[in-house]
């Protein structure tokens, strides 16, 4: 059951999800459409960005790690955009990679949630309801990295980010 019935004269949910890898992009497309957003599917954090420009969203899934543009700088270039209704949609943002900080990371550059690959069904629709009811509070999964882990190559991607 959708989360906001609409009828066809009204705004429809509408989604984007950045992903690289095409299973997930097609895993969570499938999830959000049962919660009645209409999907778009992007690739790459620029092909997100272009699309979220182009039609706005209510809602954003991006990954971290991906080409051209990562789910990171994705985020930091949404928060920082001069629409105020691309800079204040939400975003959940979701990877595999493994580091103590990737919260804080996404938290200061203004991410909506955070979930630990590979997400569950029941994961996502509970973020997802608590975004849609208003609560713009930070989530964090219950399958997060320890504090010690250290993930190379999100080094990398946060190396390029001053507040990290």
């Amino acid at each position: 059951m959708p989360l906001n019935p609409t009828s066809p004269a009204e705004h429809s949910l509408r989604c984007v999800i950045a992903d690289d890898v095409r299973v997930i992009r097609e895993q969570l497309g499938k999830w959000m459409k049962e919660l009645g957003y209409m999907v778009v599917h992007a690739s790459c954090g620029a092909t997100a960005l272009t699309a979220l420009r182009r039609d706005a969203a209510d809602l954003i899934i991006a990954d971290i790690d991906m080409p051209h543009l990562s789910g990171l700088h994705l985020l930091q270039t949404i928060r920082t955009d001069a629409d105020p209704a691309v800079a204040s949609t939400p975003v959940i943002v979701s990877s595999s990679l493994e580091d103590g900080e990737i919260h804080r990371m996404v938290e200061t550059l203004g991410g909506s949630a955070y979930l630990r690959k590979p997400v569950a069904k029941e994961q996502l629709t509970a973020c997802v309801r608590q975004l849609t009811e208003g609560d713009p509070a930070i989530r964090f999964d219950d399958n997060s990295s320890p504090a010690h882990a250290v993930s190379a190559k999100f080094r990398r991607i946060a190396s390029e980010f001053r507040e990290f």
